[in-house]
């Protein structure tokens, strides 16, 4: 009996101290898996799931849109009133008044990205009895563009210009003469090469080397009359040759003052640049009342002046500057301005669409 309890007590002990947590564990002898009796199962693929929410996809897509595009209209009337009463040096009495028309819309995408401009003007002058039209011209300009570098893009331009309605001109002895009408003369320019603009946008140069440019003059009178640009007699005219434009915008006087500058050049292989430059400044009295002050030269030597032509009937041959054209206006009236908001960053979403997937 007392033999059975010694070889108990040893056991005991020895389990004990086998598992004793405060003692380390013994490490066990790998066993070989060809030893086993029974085979070992593969196992399952693990499956990973991730969400997905239409109704989200659909709000980040309408976000990125609001931030990619962006606009501003800019409507603006300006009224002028000239009157004379009992005055010495004489007068005449007139009105006038001027609706202007800008709006520009910019699409931009990472890498791709599209600007769209329509500047347009339309005047009316009463005075000595007659109504005249003393404003009218429109632009229409669209320009897609591929980045390159942070500054300079691979771009494209097509820009549109004519006036809206008939114009003539007023002799003092002779009743008016129709000088001009939509598209006669009218002119597109389509061109591609590089444009450079800086991170501040406030300028903005394309340089074309390939250009071509298309003379319309869609008036049969006035285009047995020439002098529009196009050979007496014709409605149509081509030209390849490059072109130049700058934009340049910029603000001071603490957002006061605006000034805006457009200088738009072509130039013929074989005959001499024509040219357009604009320049507008602009006033911000309130939110709403605005003066201006514009001045635009034309330089295009196909185009028969008033100085031009005067001195081919004086038998003589027009200087160059004969056929420079200047328009000066200053205005006072009102101005509204719609722009957009700009839009925070799309922050991308990381509910994505659902699907099962194998770890490999």
């Amino acid at each position: 009996m007392s033999t059975i309890v010694l070889l108990l007590g040893l056991t005991t002990g020895t389990a004990s101290a086998q598992f004793n947590p405060k003692k380390q564990a013994v490490p066990l002898a790998p066993v070989a898996t060809d030893t086993l009796l029974t085979p070992v199962k593969p196992a399952a693929p693990e499956l990973t799931f991730e969400l997905y929410s239409d109704a989200y996809d659909k709000y980040l897509r309408k976000l990125r849109t609001k931030q990619r595009n962006s606009y501003t209209f800019k409507p603006g009337l300006d009224i002028t009133q000239v009157s004379f009463n009992n005055w010495q040096q004489g007068g005449d009495n007139s009105y006038s008044g001027l609706a202007s028309l800008y709006f520009e819309h910019n699409y931009t995408a990472p890498v791709f990205s599209l600007k769209s401009v329509f500047d347009a003007k339309y005047g009316m002058m009463r005075t000595t009895g007659q109504t005249r039209k003393n404003v009218d011209y429109f632009n229409l300009s669209i320009t897609p563009s591929w980045n390159i570098s942070e500054r300079w893009k691979l771009s494209g331009a097509l820009i549109w210009r004519s006036q809206f309605s008939k114009s003539y001109d007023y002799p003092k002895e002779n009743p008016k003469i129709w000088k001009s009408s939509f598209m006669a003369p009218g002119t597109v320019e389509i061109s591609t090469g590089f444009t450079y603009e800086p991170p501040s946008k406030k300028i903005n140069i394309l340089l074309a080397p390939i250009a071509g440019k298309l003379t319309f003059v869609l008036s049969d009178s006035l285009a047995r009359k020439g002098g529009l640009g196009v050979e007496t007699g014709k409605k149509f005219r081509a030209e390849i040759g490059a072109q130049v434009r700058i934009n340049y915008k910029t603000t001071f006087a603490k957002e006061k003052i605006e000034y805006i500058t457009k200088l738009e050049s072509f130039w013929n292989y074989t005959l001499p640049p024509s040219a357009t430059w604009g320049n507008t400044l602009n006033f911000k009295i309130t939110n709403v009342i605005k003066a201006s002050a514009i001045v635009n030269f034309i330089y295009n030597d196909q185009i028969t002046t008033p100085k031009a032509q005067e001195k081919r009937d004086e038998g003589r041959v027009p200087k160059p500057w004969d056929y420079l054209q200047i328009y000066q206006s200053v205005g006072f009236g009102l101005q509204f301005n719609i722009t957009s908001k700009p839009h925070a960053p799309v922050k991308e979403s990381t509910i994505t669409r659902s699907r099962l997937k194998y770890k490999k």
